[in-house]
């Protein structure tokens, strides 16, 4: 029979034995993220700059290094500034380094390196980027990212 020792000190730990193993929803979500990301990154390296559109909301915010140093506002004008870049990106091989998706219900956070190279393996660039995230009509959808350059 339980005592009612044993019986507070399984409530206590029932929160922390909870958080040892992430929930399979989680799990699963961030892979979601993961292969949308890769899925839209396919479509960028392969020089179709329109194909990273598919996975973003309509209210996308955006910044990068090469011609979006002021805020993009919208999906729409997103198409113009991506249209603006179609024949400027070289098809090229990439690799993702260290991706990490952190997840608070609805909005999920992916932060990872890109390394560009061309199909010989000379590098071409090194990204660092953060793509916020949000789960709109139970698909995971870009809210905001900001990509940069990494220098030195």
């Amino acid at each position: 029979m339980l005592t009612r020792r044993m019986l507070i000190s399984m409530a206590l730990l029932a929160p922390a034995l909870a958080g040892c193993q992430r929930p399979s929803n989680e799990s699963d979500a961030a892979e979601t993220i993961l292969a949308q990301e890769r899925h839209a990154l396919d479509q960028w390296a392969a020089g179709n700059t329109l194909g990273y559109l598919d996975i973003d909301a309509a209210d996308i915010t955006y910044f990068d290094d090469i011609g979006a140093h002021s805020r993009v506002e919208g999906i729409e004008a997103m198409r113009t500034y991506f249209t603006s870049l179609e024949g400027k990106i070289p098809p090229h091989q990439y690799q993702l380094v260290d991706p990490k998706v952190q997840l608070y219900g609805d909005a999920g956070i992916l932060t990872l390196h890109y390394n560009a190279s061309s199909a010989d393996g000379t590098p071409l660039a090194l990204w660092k980027a953060t793509s916020v995230y949000h789960r709109i009509g139970g698909e995971w959808r870009v809210v905001h990212a900001h990509w940069s350059l990494v220098e030195g």
